[in-house]
């Protein structure tokens, strides 16, 4: 009787693991901290890592969400992507931008197109 409780228990833990769905990778020429000179958001930046996005002030203050999905599709010459991404209470999020990939990239949100962010050099 204890080994089939054990089994049964063994296989919701796996059955659990297999409907949990594993975080998206965003692709390595969105990686890095963006920041913009539009007005009113000079002090803001955003940044994109293998697994998560964030917003913030400054590199001590900022909002990180595990992305857990990207879509990619062309619209015109554009290429849009659209981020899924949720917090820690597992709200769920999405952010809508075209990537531009001349002089270092450029990410212009899709309902903001006077946003324009580039990405920062890295400081050595």
């Amino acid at each position: 009787m204890w080994a089939i409780s054990r089994v049964s228990c063994l296989f919701a833990l796996w059955l659990c693991a297999a409907c949990t769905s594993e975080p998206a990778a965003a692709p390595s020429y969105l990686l890095g901290v963006w920041q913009t000179a539009a007005e009113g958001y000079t002090d803001q930046h955003m940044f994109i890592d293998e697994r998560r996005i964030g917003f913030g002030t400054s590199a001590v203050t900022a909002d990180g969400y595990v992305i857990m999905q990207i879509d990619e599709s062309c619209e015109g010459a554009k290429t849009l992507f659209v981020v899924s991404y949720q917090g820690e209470d597992q709200t769920k999020y999405q952010l809508a931008f075209f990537y531009e990939p001349a002089a270092g990239g450029r990410i212009i949100y899709k309902n903001q197109d006077h946003l324009v962010w580039t990405r920062k050099a890295a400081t050595s």
